[in-house]
């Protein structure tokens, strides 16, 4: 799908930001995997960066590397068969949860396999590379509304496939659907995993939580008023959203004076708020009575769609539009916006600072 090449491409230009320096690429590789180990492995990731350096051989070198990030990203537990009952429990669920899904919903067992398999080797990983038996309650509380959001968002789809099969019986959606469910994950491993952050932690998850909240709540004062669409690039994008994303990434990285706290803030208030609009937008259309074609477009394609009535076709059409553009575009743009207002703003800060300090003469 060609609207999948802008996030992409905004992916790989982040990728290559956080592999620049110096050095060749296993180094850089593992100074980043290094800059990503969890506190009580920090100094673990210092002496593998300084084994590297005395490693010759291209191919010696990306070994290490790999192994370094594999290590980074499945660390060894204290407890590993705790861990591997738990993944074992896991699966079960997922393969229950898809047999059920299969029954009774069926154009959702896609969807449902790959969420429940996704949310299982990200649950591994979480264990895997967290010690912390106690979470600040900043932690707690986007936690608590990560997962509800992606709850919601979850119910919402099967009230959809519940409502209008037909909407969610497209074979050519299985990609959406693999992408949806990987989002979802993706979306709870971003909001529930704690960042190393020089100062202001747990100032930048608070902050970011009041974004998301502000932005819902004018989202759905747009929606019960009428005034927002049913999706789109153009709907999430909001003026609304826009200046929440920035006011909270500005605020944190002034207050903490670390950008990156302005942008694990904006962060937070793009991938917190995502889930809670897309159920709100679903929800608002789901809710009404008549469907109407009001593209020329539509009303050409509809005829031949294969849809058997007008709310499958709009529901579906809706689905998608929501998928591709509230939680994949929606989050991507307005967390690029984040970073370079929370950049711009300690940026200006310290030249503020500097100019400051100058004698005059």
């Amino acid at each position: 799908m060609p609207i999948l090449l802008i996030p992409a491409a905004l992916l790989t230009l982040a990728l290559v930001w956080a592999l620049r320096g110096s050095g060749d690429l296993p180094s850089r590789i593992v100074a980043l995997a290094a800059r990503r180990l969890p506190a009580h492995r920090a100094d673990w990731g210092q002496a593998m960066i300084a084994e590297l350096t005395g490693i010759p051989g291209r191919g010696r070198r990306w070994r290490f590397a790999a192994g370094v990030l594999r290590v980074t990203l499945f660390p060894p537990h204290r407890r590993p068969g705790w861990v591997l009952a738990g993944a074992a429990a896991g699966l079960a669920l997922a393969t229950g949860a898809t047999w059920v899904t299969a029954s009774t919903v069926p154009t959702l067992s896609v969807f449902v396999a790959a969420l429940g398999f996704s949310l299982c080797a990200g649950a591994v990983v979480m264990v895997t590379r967290s010690l912390r038996p106690r979470p600040a309650a900043s932690r707690v509380a986007v936690s608590v509304v990560a997962l509800a959001g992606v709850a919601a968002t979850v119910t919402t789809v099967v009230r959809v496939a519940s409502a209008h099969p037909a909407a969610t019986d497209d074979h050519s959606r299985y990609v959406v659907s693999v992408l949806f469910a990987v989002i979802l994950t993706g979306y709870l491993a971003v909001a529930v995993t704690p960042r190393q952050l020089a100062n202001g932690a747990n100032a930048a998850l608070w902050w970011g939580l009041a974004g998301a909240m502000a932005s819902t709540a004018a989202w759905t004062i747009r929606t019960l008023t009428g005034s927002a669409g049913t999706g789109g690039m153009t709907e999430y994008l909001s003026p609304v959203a826009a200046a929440a994303t920035l006011a909270v990434s500005i605020g944190a990285a002034t207050t903490t004076r670390n950008w990156r706290a302005g942008a694990r803030a904006g962060t937070l208030t793009a991938i917190l708020g995502a889930p809670l609009h897309f159920t709100i937008a679903m929800t608002a259309l789901l809710g009404q009575h008549r469907y109407t074609l009001t593209s020329p477009y539509d009303v050409a394609a509809f005829p031949h769609s294969g849809y058997p009535d007008v709310a499958s076709y709009v529901l579906s059409d809706a689905l998608d539009g929501n998928i591709l553009a509230g939680l994949v575009l929606y989050p991507v743009v307005l967390i690029a916006l984040a970073s370079l207002a929370a950049l711009a703003s300690t940026g200006l800060r310290q030249l503020t600072t500097r100019n400051s300090a100058q004698p005059t003469g």
